[in-house]
C-alpha cells in the first residue's frame, strides 16, 4: 500500500525546521506533491459526489489523505467514500470549486497546502503516455533481438562516472532499456514466436524489484543482464518506455531504480529521479512504446 512516505518525510523536516521553508525543502516539497496519488474524501448524493468542505476562519477547505489508515483516523466507517486523485485533479477541483485549500492528513501532519501554492505550480507530469501507431509485438521483438546499448555500458563501466547522472541519463534516453518481469508459471505453451501477449492472457507476471534497503525498479541493458539476477520465478524480458517507467516509480511511492542489479548494480536514488524527471519526459519518451507493457519476451 503507497503511504507517500517520501512526502511526509519532507514536511516532518519542515516541521523540525521551526516550520520555515527552505529553497531545498520548498523544492522537495513541490517534486513530491506533484507526484502524489492522494485521497479526497467525498458522499454521493443522488448519483453525484460531492467533496466534503469544512470552514475554519473564513477559509474553505478539504482533507487530503497519504493512505487509507489516514483517511480512516479522520472518517470512521459511514457515507464518506476516499477518491484516490493525482496532482492534476487537486489543481482542478480548486479551479473548479469554492475550496481554498487542502489539509494533509489531519489527524497525523496537519499540513495546509493553500489555493495560492497548488496553482503555482507549473510542469504537471503525465499521467497516460498514449500512440495511435503503438509498436506491434514483433516490431518490438526485432528491436528486443538488436538492442546494443554498448555506449551506455561503457559509461557505466568506468568509475570515474559515479555519480555523473545528468551523463547517465543522457546515455539512458538514447538506449532501448529492458525490465525483468517474473512469474509463477511457465508462460512457454502460451508464447508465439516467442512472445506472450497479456492482452489475450491476461496480467501472468509482474515486474522484478529490488527489495534491498528500499523498494526499486529494476531496469538492464542487454539480455545477458538480466541473467544475472536470481530468482526462483519464470524470467521474461519486457522494453519498457523510461519516461513511463520513471513516472510510474515516483506516483508508487518508490524509492529509485537501479540498473543491472546483481552485476553492475548502478543505483538511482529517488531524489536525482524528481530532479530529472521532466528531462524524461521530454527526451526519454517513446511514445510508440505506450502498448509495451502488454508483451513478455523469451530470455
Amino acid at each position: 500500500m503507497i503511504t507517500h512516505k517520501h512526502l511526509r518525510t519532507v514536511i516532518e523536516d519542515i516541521y523540525l525546521n521551526g516550520n520555515e521553508i527552505t529553497e531545498n525543502l520548498l523544492l522537495k516539497l513541490i517534486n513530491e506533491f506533484r507526484y502524489s496519488n492522494l485521497y479526497i474524501p467525498a458522499k454521493r448524493s443522488d448519483g453525484e459526489l460531492n467533496f466534503i468542505i469544512y470552514e475554519d476562519e473564513g477559509m474553505k477547505f478539504t482533507p487530503l489523505f497519504t493512505d487509507l489508515d489516514e483517511f480512516h483516523k479522520f472518517f470512521k466507517e459511514g457515507e464518506i467514500e476516499a477518491l484516490n486523485n493525482t496532482f492534476e485533479l487537486y489543481q482542478n477541483i480548486l479551479k473548479t470549486t469554492e475550496i481554498e485549500g487542502y489539509i494533509l492528513n489531519p489527524s497525523s501532519e496537519k499540513y495546509l497546502f493553500k489555493k495560492e501554492f497548488i496553482l503555482s505550480i507549473k510542469d504537471v507530469p503525465k499521467t497516460f503516455f498514449y500512440s495511435n501507431d503503438p509498436y506491434t509485438s514483433d516490431e518490438l521483438k526485432k528491436i528486443m533481438d538488436s538492442i546494443n546499448n554498448s555506449d551506455l555500458e561503457e559509461f557505466i563501466k568506468n568509475r570515474q562516472n559515479i555519480g555523473d547522472y545528468e551523463g547517465l541519463f543522457e546515455r539512458l534516453s538514447n538506449s532501448d532499456i529492458l525490465t525483468l518481469m517474473v512469474s509463477d508459471i511457465d508462460l512457454k505453451d502460451r508464447m508465439v514466436n516467442g512472445i506472450v501477449d497479456m492482452q489475450k492472457t491476461g496480467p501472468l507476471a509482474g515486474m522484478f524489484l529490488d527489495n534491498v534497503g528500499g523498494v526499486y525498479a529494476t531496469i538492464f541493458s542487454a539480455k545477458d543482464k538480466i541473467q544475472n539476477v536470481k530468482t526462483p520465478k519464470f524470467k521474461y524480458a519486457q522494453i519498457v518506455n523510461l519516461a513511463t517507467l520513471v513516472n510510474f516509480v515516483l506516483t508508487e511511492d518508490m524509492d529509485g531504480i537501479v540498473l543491472n542489479p546483481e552485476s553492475d548494480n548502478v543505483l538511482i536514488p529517488r531524489s536525482k529521479l524528481l530532479n530529472y524527471s521532466l528531462g524524461f519526459e521530454r527526451f526519454a519518451n517513446d511514445e510508440k512504446l505506450s502498448a509495451s507493457m502488454y508483451y513478455l519476451f523469451e530470455l
